[in-house]
């Protein structure tokens, strides 16, 4: 095993939901089968195949709230597990993406595989439960500044039985909202006008997702979780965690008042990565399906190098840049 140093310019960071399809996992396994214990233990603590949900699908099941979360995490922390294993990596700060701060913080070690899939089967459940089908919705917006989509939401609003927030921060002009179905609609509408080309969105893209998700309609199920989060007996991270709820960088303390948070206020995950370039993040690491983060970390950051593993190509083009560390 190679034994990379603790480098002060990398950073992992972790997928969350939406990341995933179906044969995910299947290089993992074959190039690495022992981390087919991860899988293992992650399906005994949830009773629920993640191999075969994995490697098969069916697509309709894998994209299900309650399958999706727990599948990504073992994926993504098995991918973290082989560069370790393999290449001694160790990061100097982490961030993940909703789902993926559960992630992140399993491989600082602040909780067990255990524990964090436990965890995000049942905030999958909860937030799949959390609003009646075809009551919510989430819309990606293109092309809109921030604060113009925040005025178009308060427009929209109509009170808190009718509301529309921006729930996901994920880049520069790159904004989701979430909240109820017919005022996500009125922000649709509102931001094709063209009478009113001040709040013009290049593009809208509605979401398949099964509820509005980081809105004030999670409010509910932050508070019954917050009892499973309780639960957890919470270690110190080995390496820095930056927070979706706020972007700050922790390195000890409970976490249970900021992962209940983090259900229903936004995703801030520009700032995230901003907060980590300015700790001295030069390289960063996607580990997990799909490469998402990627292309968001490109539109944040000007300039960062930025790796993926989701392959074995991904695997060995890590390899060399790690030998040259």
């Amino acid at each position: 095993m190679m034994t990379t140093p603790h480098n002060p310019s990398f950073s992992a960071l972790f997928p969350g939901q939406g990341s995933q399809y179906p044969g995910m996992s299947k290089v993992l396994l074959d190039q690495f089968p022992w981390v087919k214990e991860h899988f293992e233990e992650a399906s005994d603590v949830i009773k629920t195949n993640l191999i075969k949900l994995c490697e098969e699908g069916p697509s309709e099941e894998l994209q299900l709230t309650m399958n999706a979360q727990p599948a990504i995490l073992v994926t993504s922390f098995s991918w973290f597990k082989v560069l370790q294993k393999n290449l001694g990596f160790r990061p100097a700060a982490a961030a993940g993406h909703s789902l993926g701060e559960y992630t992140a913080l399993t491989a600082a070690d602040a909780l067990t595989l255990g524990q964090a899939v436990k965890l995000v089967r049942r905030r999958g459940e909860l937030m799949q439960q959390a609003v009646p089908k075809g009551k919510g919705k989430m819309t990606a917006v293109i092309g809109l500044e921030d604060a113009i989509i925040g005025e178009i939401c308060k427009a929209a609003s109509q009170g808190s039985a009718s509301q529309v927030v921006p729930a996901n921060f994920n880049a520069p002009s790159q904004v989701v909202i979430a909240g109820h179905s017919e005022a996500v609609d009125r922000f649709t509408q509102l931001a094709s006008d063209p009478a009113k080309p001040q709040w013009k969105a290049r593009k809208l893209v509605a979401l398949n997702v099964s509820a509005p998700f980081h809105c004030p309609l999670m409010t509910p199920t932050a508070l019954t979780f917050v009892e499973d989060l309780e639960q957890v007996p919470w270690r110190d991270p080995k390496f820095p965690i930056v927070s979706n709820l706020d972007a700050k960088m922790r390195t000890t303390g409970s976490l249970t008042d900021v992962l209940r948070d983090q259900i229903d206020h936004p995703v801030l995950w520009t700032e995230c990565v901003r907060t980590l370039d300015r700790h001295g993040m030069k390289q960063y690491i996607e580990l997990g399906p799909s490469r998402v983060l990627t292309g968001l970390v490109k539109r944040i950051v000007e300039g960062a190098t930025i790796h993926t593993i989701d392959s074995l190509e991904d695997f060995k083009k890590l390899e060399t840049v790690f030998k040259g560390v």
